[in-house]
C-alpha cells in the first residue's frame, strides 16, 4: 500500500474517508495478501423459489471466499430486509459488501429503503452498505469502494426514447412526475454516483495500486447488452451511467500506473470492456429466479484473477420481455 502525505480531493461534502482493513471486521476469515472475492449481482431473490434460495445460500456457506461483494438488485423493497439478513447469515462470519440496484427500491422510495437498509446493517454486523465514505482495504495493494449508481438517461436517445422504464411506476420518487422531470431525476441520481466517486476514488488510488469499484449500472455502453447484442439507442438511456463512467475514466487517466476494475450488473448479460490499459469493466450475467455467483476472484495489484466459476452467460432480457432497467 502506498500513502501520499497530502492529496487534494476537491470540492465535496465527503471531506474525510475511512480506510478499513478486513482484519478490523471481527471474525472475518481471509488471507490478507490474497483474499478471494465472491462476486454476486442481480440476484432478484424475490423471484426465486425457497428451494433455489436455500441451495444458493448453501453455495455461499461452502465457498472459500474471504469476502462477498454484491452489485445490486438483491430483491424488492418489501423483501429486502429479510433477504439481506439471509445473505448475512449465509456468509457469516465473512463480510458482505453491497450496493443497491434500482429494483431494490421497487414498491417504496429511495429515502425509505436507504433508511431501512441502514437499520439492517446495524443489526447484522457483517453487512456493509457501500457508498458512505468507506475505503475497504482488501490487501496491501487493493481496495474496494462502491456506490449504487443509476441509469442516468444521458446516452442513446435520452429523453426521446420510447422504451419503457419500470422505475417510473415502481419507485415512489418517480410517481407523478412528467417525462421530463423523470429524466431530470435519472440524471440527478447518476450525478450523485459521479460526485461520490470523484471524491473517494482519487484518494483510494493515492493509497492503493488497484481499486475495485462496485456499482449497479454499467459505466460504459460498450459493455451494456440487450438480447445478447450491444444496446441500441432506444435502451441506452436506462442501461448505462455516463455520469459515473466519465468521472472514472478521467480519474483513471490521472493514475496511469494504478488499476481500476469496475464491477456492475443491471443488464443481466455478462460482458467485459477494457476502457483504458488500466481501466476494466466487468458486467455480470443473471437469470432472475435462479440466483448464482459470477465467480470467485483473487485480488492483487495486477487486477482480478478468476479462480473458479464462470459468469452467467445467459441473458434473461430476451424473447420480448421488458428490459431490466
Amino acid at each position: 500500500m502506498r500513502v501520499h502525505a497530502s492529496f487534494l480531493i476537491g470540492d465535496s461534502e465527503y471531506s474525510a474517508f475511512t480506510i478499513r482493513t478486513l482484519a478490523a471486521f471481527k471474525g472475518v476469515r481471509t488471507n490478507l495478501e490474497k483474499p478471494l472475492v465472491l462476486w454476486l449481482t442481480d440476484l432478484h431473490l424475490d423471484r426465486s423459489s425457497d428451494t433455489r434460495k436455500i441451495g444458493f445460500y448453501e453455495e455461499i456457506r461452502a465457498s472459500t471466499a474471504s469476502v462477498i461483494v454484491i452489485t445490486g438488485d438483491i430483491s424488492v423493497a418489501r423483501h429486502l430486509p429479510l433477504h439481506l439478513a439471509e445473505l448475512a447469515a449465509a456468509a457469516s462470519p465473512r463480510k458482505v459488501f453491497f450496493t443497491l440496484g434500482n429494483h431494490d427500491f421497487f414498491g417504496s422510495s429511495i429515502a425509505k429503503v436507504e433508511g431501512v437498509v441502514a437499520g439492517v446493517c446495524r443489526s447484522q454486523v457483517n453487512l456493509q452498505h457501500l457508498g458512505h465514505g468507506e475505503i475497504i482495504r482488501l490487501n496491501s495493494d487493493t481496495a474496494l469502494v462502491g456506490h449504487r449508481g443509476w441509469g442516468d438517461g444521458r446516452m442513446g436517445w435520452g429523453a426521446r426514447t420510447f422504451a419503457r422504464n419500470p422505475d417510473f411506476a415502481a419507485i415512489a420518487d418517480f410517481r407523478g412526475l412528467s417525462r421530463g422531470e423523470s429524466f431530470a431525476l435519472l440524471r440527478k441520481l447518476g450525478q450523485e454516483s459521479a460526485t461520490y466517486l470523484r471524491s473517494v476514488l482519487p484518494y483510494a488510488l493515492s493509497c492503493f495500486e488497484h481499486v475495485v469499484v462496485a456499482t449497479h449500472v454499467p459505466t460504459f455502453t460498450q459493455a451494456a447488452f440487450y438480447r445478447r447484442k450491444p444496446c441500441d439507442n432506444l435502451r441506452q438511456p436506462f442501461y448505462s451511467n455516463l455520469s459515473a463512467g466519465g468521472v472514472i475514466l478521467r480519474i483513471a487517466q490521472r493514475f496511469p500506473k494504478s488499476k481500476v476494475t469496475v464491477l456492475a450488473g443491471h443488464t443481466h448479460c455478462a460482458a467485459q470492456f477494457q476502457a483504458l490499459p488500466n481501466l476494466a469493466l466487468r458486467v455480470g450475467g443473471a437469470r432472475p429466479g435462479f440466483p448464482g455467483a459470477q465467480g470467485l476472484f483473487e485480488v492483487s495489484a495486477a487486477g482480478l484473477a478468476q479462480k473458479s466459476g464462470s459468469p452467467v452467460s445467459r441473458c434473461s432480457n430476451r424473447g420480448g420481455t421488458q428490459p431490466p432497467a
